[in-house]
């Protein structure tokens, strides 16, 4: 099978299941109070989902930059048949990750929460991988935006 038949099959299950997930969220009612609040019946559903997601755009982000420079190994230097340079745009992407990361892991906090339940919430562990998980979604995003901007602006089109 092609990779471009693969990627088109993972699209489609990423938007079949992020429908899924948005549909229990928006759809199953809000039976779920916290504290004087009610939410929705599939919050902690939705988070895990985003949580997961993120770790496929992490993982993906690593293999695929793995796999061009690989690829690229003992082939011509620099740029592939179509002109673009995938090995440094890899290198870039991988750079660009890592860089997320420290940054979120160092803008994170470890301050204690108050649970709608009255519950002091303090593992240090739990709320410095979410603070940081939640910074690189937001910094992931904001990125994937000014990426569709600049990509719909054709100002690196040939």
């Amino acid at each position: 099978m092609k990779a471009h038949k693969v990627s088109f099959y993972v699209f489609i299950a990423l938007i079949v299941a992020t429908l899924v997930v948005f549909g229990l969220f928006f759809g199953s009612g809000y039976d779920n109070m916290q504290g004087k609040y009610n939410a929705p019946e599939h919050t902690g559903t939705l988070i895990v989902f985003m949580y997961a997601m993120a770790a496929i755009c992490i993982l993906a982000t690593v293999f695929g930059a793995l796999w061009n420079v690989i690829s690229s190994i003992g082939g011509p230097k620099g740029v592939n048949i179509t002109g673009v340079p995938d090995t440094a745009i890899s290198v870039v992407s991988v750079g660009l990750l890592i860089a997320i990361m420290i940054g979120s892991l160092s803008a994170a906090s470890t301050e204690p929460l108050v649970l709608p339940s009255g519950k002091i919430f303090d593992d240090t562990t739990l709320l410095t991988l979410t603070d940081t998980f939640i910074y690189a979604i937001y910094s992931l995003m904001a990125i994937a935006g000014v990426a569709l901007i600049v990509n719909l602006s054709g100002i690196f089109k040939r």
